[in-house]
């Protein structure tokens, strides 16, 4: 296969390397037709959400789009396109952490991994 005709990666699998490159661990969760990464949880995915434990959810969305699509399971190609991290700290409480376009995914590794990282007591 070549470059013209090979897949382009999911969201998911482009952020996952990235992620894993920083020994961050991440996984794929959906609902209602929408889908993102679960970044940070130590645990299997059986745990979320049932345990509160500080994460990051990161996706990609069209801030100025049509349609109101929250996803990872598809490469992101829109000319809009942009990532979008959103905290979660440990008593659920949600807050966006970082969105910037798709070929700045770098950025938004490095604020997920300073968010990721615990406080020096």
């Amino acid at each position: 296969m070549n470059s013209r005709t090979a897949p382009l990666d999911t969201a998911a699998q482009i952020a996952t390397q990235a992620l894993a490159e920083r020994g961050i661990p991440s996984y794929t969760d959906d609902d209602a037709g929408n889908s993102w990464l679960v970044v940070g949880l130590p645990q299997s995915a059986d745990t979320f959400p049932s345990k509160c434990v500080r994460h990051v959810v990161l996706y990609v969305v069209d801030p100025f789009g049509d349609q109101d699509e929250v996803m990872v399971d598809r490469a992101p190609t829109g000319p809009s396109d942009h990532w979008c991290a959103v905290s979660v700290d440990s008593k659920g409480v949600q807050r966006p952490l970082i969105a910037r376009p798709i070929p700045q995914l770098a950025a938004c590794i490095e604020a997920i991994a300073n968010w990721l990282t615990p406080p020096p007591v």
